[in-house]
């Protein structure tokens, strides 16, 4: 297998306080993408971890962002993808990796809102929940997500060229869920430079 070539790329990392989140964050960084790593909970231990992993994977080439937003609060989420966009020069990815309980998926839909538009302006890119909770033999797994069951708006409607997937990562060694993810990137993820 060829080692994965993730330079240019622009990747908002959300949940990255859980291990899988911190785990993949690493591997993507390893593959030379750009981060913002970024906590789902405002919780001190969860910002702290955010900032700790984005420590430790800054270079001097590529600093790693840091911050941490309430992933259910639209407001604080649309602001979080709006600045990690802003401080990186776009957005080509975002991989969602918190564990909310109840509420993931309700803000694995506001990250893809909010980050599907910020890629939308650069050619689009993946939306990726790995989901820690689902087997990857899960016939959901690997598929596009659906969307909500609310009623279409103009700002909730499937953009073209961003898409959204479902890994699942239960029973499965983090690096193999990360390396999924990586595969999605190369796949979906247009290049900056394009």
């Amino acid at each position: 297998m060829a080692t994965p070539d993730l330079n240019g790329k622009r990747i908002l990392v959300l949940g990255a306080e859980t291990e899988l989140g911190a785990a993949i964050a690493a591997e993507l960084a390893d593959a030379g993408a750009r981060l913002a790593v970024v906590a789902g909970s405002t919780a001190p231990d969860a910002a702290f971890a955010a900032q700790r992993l984005a420590r430790r994977l800054s270079t001097p080439e590529r600093p790693v962002i840091a911050q941490a937003v309430d992933a259910t609060n639209e407001m604080g989420v649309r602001v979080m993808v709006r600045q990690a966009s802003k401080a990186m020069g776009g957005l080509d990815a975002v991989v969602f990796s918190a564990d909310l309980g109840d509420a993931s998926e309700d803000a694995f839909f506001l990250a893809l809102r909010w980050a599907g538009a910020e890629m939308f302006k650069r050619s689009g890119g993946p939306a990726i929940w790995a989901d820690i909770s689902l087997a990857p033999d899960d016939s959901r797994a690997g598929s596009a997500v659906p969307a909500p069951g609310a009623p279409p708006t103009a700002e909730s409607r499937p953009r073209p060229n961003v898409t959204a997937h479902l890994v699942g990562a239960a029973d499965r060694p983090f690096d193999e869920t990360a390396g999924a993810v990586i595969t999605l990137i190369e796949q979906a993820a247009p290049s900056s430079s394009e």
